[in-house]
């Protein structure tokens, strides 16, 4: 419910509409007694613009409502941009919080598709097949992927796509998506790791032959502390997912697939714990 709304106050406003309505005997004094508040008033104020949600608030206010992970994500961010008064924060804030809402697109892989992550080719045609310049051709799009593919072999993954329901094909033969962004889920980790290994040999190609202008292979090589790589590796998967949410709402024409590795490789042995 939260991530439909840019106005913490108007979120409040209708969250405490319908707690009214589904609890018995709720009330703001009943609130604040929850959330830990001394002023029996203070969530009809917030709600009425008459006081503001400081940051300590903000976690007061997630465990009376109920407020957990990205939702609570969205609402502290939700706080601070309505708060903000400066231009470029205010913007920085809104970014964020288009962000979080595009990540509601993300659809699991369910147990029972788990041969889309059998072949590197599933995984490219289902963003490969629903591109306007191939109109559901399958030579086409073999002739267009790098390292080109046979039009049996296309054919054949798309029959699957089809099949596991991740794609979806209209009566002029294009394609489209049943799902704009898919994450793994509860995938078994040796299918995953198969699907990276093909996926990372993909780069090593392009390395041997010489990258062409249009690929970036880069690396970097630092000595940090355990504490830091760990950040670094949390940062890496949050980057990925910002991704993916991102170009839910691509503003281009969009006519190219890629794939984007980032791997956080530890070269010695963990010293033992002190």
């Amino acid at each position: 419910m939260v991530f439909s709304f840019l106005d913490h106050r108007e979120f409040l406003r209708r969250w405490y509409e319908w707690k009214k309505l589904s609890s018995r005997g709720f009330s703001y004094r009943s609130f604040a007694k929850k959330a830990g508040f001394s002023s029996m008033s203070f969530l009809r104020d917030v709600i009425e613009g008459r006081r503001n949600i400081s940051e300590d608030s903000v976690e007061k206010f997630l465990g009376a409502i109920g407020l957990v992970e990205d939702a609570a994500v969205y609402f502290r961010e939700l706080v601070k941009y309505n708060r903000e008064t400066d231009d470029t924060k205010k913007a920085q804030s809104f970014r964020k919080l288009l962000l979080l809402q595009a990540r509601r697109e993300f659809s699991s892989v369910k147990l029972a598709q788990s041969r889309y992550y059998s072949d590197w080719i599933h995984v490219v045609l289902r963003e490969v097949a629903p591109l306007e310049r191939f109109e559901g051709n399958a030579k086409r799009m073999g002739e267009s992927i790098r390292p080109a593919l046979p039009t049996a072999q296309v054919q054949e993954s798309l029959e699957l796509l089809l099949e596991l329901g991740m794609l979806e094909k209209a009566k002029d033969g294009s394609y489209r998506q049943t799902n704009a962004r898919l994450i793994p889920g509860d995938q078994d980790a040796a299918i995953i790791r198969n699907a990276k290994r093909q996926m990372l040999l993909h780069a090593l190609d392009r390395l041997d032959q010489g990258p062409p202008p249009d690929t970036l292979i880069s690396s970097t090589t630092l000595a940090v502390s355990r504490h830091r790589a760990k950040k670094i590796a949390e940062q890496l998967r949050q980057f990925g997912l910002d991704l993916l949410a991102d170009t839910v709402t691509d503003d281009g024409p969009v006519d190219q697939v890629v794939q984007i590795n980032f791997q956080l490789i530890p070269f010695l042995c963990a010293p033992p714990d002190d």
